[in-house]
């Protein structure tokens, strides 16, 4: 089984892009960017995004509870650094 093909019109034995490496890369989540790339990162935060709003009741709470502790820990650890560098 070939996994790329050559490419060019010369027909040089350069490997043409896998099929791994095609624009649409996520296709059971109907994302269409790298998710190593800002276009990527911005896809998973508005699929997070819309999956939270999907939440009610007791996860929806849960949910909200674990995002904010997750953002007061960012703000503790870099106001925690902040003085770290400041007075050390």
């Amino acid at each position: 089984m070939r996994l790329y093909e050559a490419s060019g019109a010369d027909g040089a034995d350069e490997p043409g892009d896998p099929s791994w490496a095609s624009p649409i890369v996520d296709g059971a989540w109907l994302r269409s960017a790298n998710p190593n790339t800002a276009d990527g990162e911005l896809q998973n935060i508005a699929a997070f995004g819309s999956g939270l709003t999907r939440l009610t009741g007791g996860r929806r709470t849960a949910a909200r509870v674990i995002v904010w502790l997750i953002l007061a820990g960012l703000a503790i650890s870099a106001i925690v650094s902040a003085f770290g560098i400041i007075l050390g």
